[in-house]
C-alpha cells in the first residue's frame, strides 16, 4: 500500500505537482516543522513551482525558499539527500558561496559514512552532484557513470538527476551535451497496417532494426493483427532478452472482446492467440469504450491518446518520444502520423505489403473527432481543431472568477454533440475550480501530443456511473 509520502512523490514525478501539493495539505504535512520527509517533499514541490515561474526575482525567491526547507530537513535528519538539494538550489537562488559550502558538507558527510544514502544509485549520484557544484566536472561525470551502472533501470531517478544537472550546468555556462548519453530510453508510439502479407519478411526485419537502433524503454500502441502485433512481439522479445524493465502500454479504442473481433480475428483466427499472448505481456492496458464510431475514427482517437502518453512519458523522464509505423506500399500516412512528423517529431516509416483484397479502412460515417468546450448549458461549442478548442476554453475560464470549464475530445457529429457527451462535459465542469479548465485523461494526452502550451496535470478522480475516472487540469 502506498504511503502518503510515496503517493505525493509519484504525483510530483509524474508531472502533477499541484495535485501533490493538495494531498500534502490534506495529510497535514505542510505544517510540519520536525518531519524531514515532509519538509523535503514540500521543498521538492516549491522547487517545481520555481521551475515553472520562469527566470526572474520570483523564481530566485522560490529556489531560496526550497533551499531553506531542504537545509532544515538536512539539519534534522543528518542525511545527504536534502543537503545536496539545498546546495544546488542555493546556486539557482544566486548564492554560489552557500552552494559550495553545502556541497562540501555533503562530501564530508559521505566520507564519514560511505553507506549513507537511500540507494546505491543515489549515493553516487549525490556525490556526482556535489562534485559538479564544486566545479570538478571530470570527477562528476565519472561518479554519474558509476551511479547509473549500479542501477541501470532506475529511470525516474536518472531523469531527476539529469534535470538537476542540466540546471547546474546552465547556471555555470558549461556545455551539457554529455548528459544526453545518460538519458532514459525513448518512448515510442507504434502503429501500422492490418491485413499484412505473411510472406513480407521485410517488415519484421525493419521492426527488429528499429528496436535495435532506438532501444526503446516504453512502447505505446494497439494490438491489431499485422504490424501492431509484429511490433509488440518483437518488443517483448527484446525486453525479455536485453531490457527487463522495458514497458509495453496497450491502448485500445474498443473493449477487448470487440477489438479482438474487429481488429484481430477479422484478419484470420491465427492472429487471436498472438493477440491474447501479447495482451497478457502488457504492463498496462487502457480501453476506451467508444460509442461505436467507424473503425478508422476509433483508431485515430486511440492513436492521439497513445501518442500523447508517449510524449508525456518522455517529458517526465527527460527523454525523447518517437514513432514507428508500417504503411502499405504507395499509401500515404494517416493524418495523425503526418501531423506528428510535420510537427518535427521523429517518425520511422516501414513499407509493407497488404494481402490482396485487404482494405485500408472501412465504414464511412458523418462522425469526426471533435472537441466539446463546456462552460454551462448556454455556453458550449464544438470545434474541429483541438488547440483552437483549448484556446477558447482558456478564454472562457479567464473571463470570470466563477467560470468552470471542461473540454473533451470525442467522436461525434460536427454539428451536434450527443446528450451523453454533453452530460459528461457538465459533470467534469462541475468539479472544476473556478477559473480552471478540466478534461478527461484522453483529451489531456491528446493536448500533450498537440504541444499545448499550458500545464497539464492530474487532479484526482471523478466518480461516474461507469466508475471512477481520472480528471486533469489543462490550464
Amino acid at each position: 500500500m502506498l504511503t502518503p509520502y510515496t503517493q505525493i512523490l509519484r504525483l510530483a514525478r509524474s508531472g502533477s505537482p499541484e495535485r501533490a501539493w493538495t494531498l500534502m495539505a490534506q495529510y497535514g504535512l505542510l505544517d510540519s516543522a520536525s518531519d524531514p520527509k515532509a519538509l523535503s517533499l514540500q521543498a521538492r514541490l516549491v522547487k517545481d513551482r520555481a521551475k515553472r515561474a520562469g527566470a526572474g526575482p520570483e523564481q530566485a525567491r522560490l529556489f531560496d525558499q526550497s533551499a531553506q526547507l531542504y537545509a532544515k530537513a538536512a539539519a534534522i535528519a543528518g542525511s545527504s539527500y536534502p543537503l545536496i538539494n539545498a546546495a544546488s538550489l542555493s546556486l539557482f537562488a544566486g548564492k554560489p558561496a552557500q552552494a559550495r559550502r553545502f556541497a562540501q558538507d555533503v562530501l564530508d558527510l559521505m566520507a564519514a559514512n560511505p553507506m549513507e544514502g537511500e540507494t546505491p544509485y543515489w549515493r553516487e549520484a549525490t556525490r556526482a552532484e556535489a562534485l559538479l557544484l564544486l566545479d570538478q566536472e571530470v570527477e562528476a561525470r565519472a561518479a554519474l557513470r558509476k551511479a547509473i551502472a549500479r542501477q541501470p533501470h532506475a529511470w525516474e531517478d536518472h531523469a531527476a538527476t539529469i534535470v538537476q544537472f542540466a540546471l547546474i550546468i546552465a547556471e555555470k555556462g558549461w556545455d551539457a551535451a554529455w548528459l544526453d548519453a545518460h538519458r532514459p530510453p525513448p518512448s515510442v508510439h507504434f502503429s501500422g497496417i492490418a491485413g499484412l502479407d505473411p510472406d513480407d519478411s521485410a517488415v519484421a526485419a525493419g521492426i527488429a532494426q528499429f528496436i535495435a537502433s532506438e532501444r526503446p524503454g516504453f512502447a505505446f500502441g494497439a494490438l491489431a493483427a499485422g504490424a501492431d502485433l509484429l511490433f509488440a512481439e518483437a518488443f517483448i522479445s527484446w525486453r525479455d532478452a536485453q531490457c527487463p524493465a522495458a514497458e509495453l502500454h496497450v491502448v485500445l479504442p474498443y473493449p477487448i472482446d470487440q477489438f479482438r473481433q474487429l481488429s484481430v480475428a477479422a484478419f484470420g483466427e491465427h492472429w487471436t492467440g498472438r493477440f491474447d499472448w501479447a495482451l497478457a505481456q502488457a504492463t498496462t492496458t487502457t480501453v476506451y469504450g467508444l460509442a461505436d464510431p467507424s473503425l478508422p475514427l476509433a483508431v485515430e482517437y486511440a492513436d492521439y491518446v497513445a501518442m500523447g502518453r508517449a510524449v508525456r512519458n518522455a517529458q517526465v523522464l527527460a527523454s525523447q518520444a518517437c514513432a514507428v509505423t508500417v504503411v502499405g506500399q504507395g499509401e500515404s500516412l494517416r493524418p495523425q502520423l503526418a501531423s506528428w512528423r510535420d510537427g518535427g517529431r521523429s517518425l520511422t516509416i516501414i513499407e509493407g505489403t497488404r494481402l490482396a483484397g485487404s482494405k485500408k479502412g472501412q465504414g464511412v460515417k458523418r462522425q469526426r473527432l471533435q472537441t466539446v468546450v463546456w462552460a454551462d448549458e448556454a455556453t458550449w461549442s464544438i470545434h474541429a481543431d483541438l488547440l483552437s478548442a483549448a484556446t477558447e476554453a482558456r478564454r472562457l475560464a479567464s473571463a470570470g472568477d466563477s467560470a468552470r470549464v471542461a473540454i473533451i475530445l470525442a467522436p461525434c457529429d460536427p454539428d451536434q454533440a450527443p446528450a451523453p457527451l454533453l452530460q459528461r462535459a457538465a459533470a467534469l465542469a462541475a468539479v472544476a475550480n473556478p477559473g480552471a479548465v478540466v478534461s478527461d485523461e484522453a483529451t489531456a494526452m491528446a493536448l500533450v501530443r498537440a504541444g499545448w502550451d499550458a500545464a497539464v496535470e492530474e487532479l484526482g478522480e471523478l466518480p461516474l456511473t461507469s466508475g471512477r475516472e481520472p480528471i486533469w487540469s489543462v490550464l
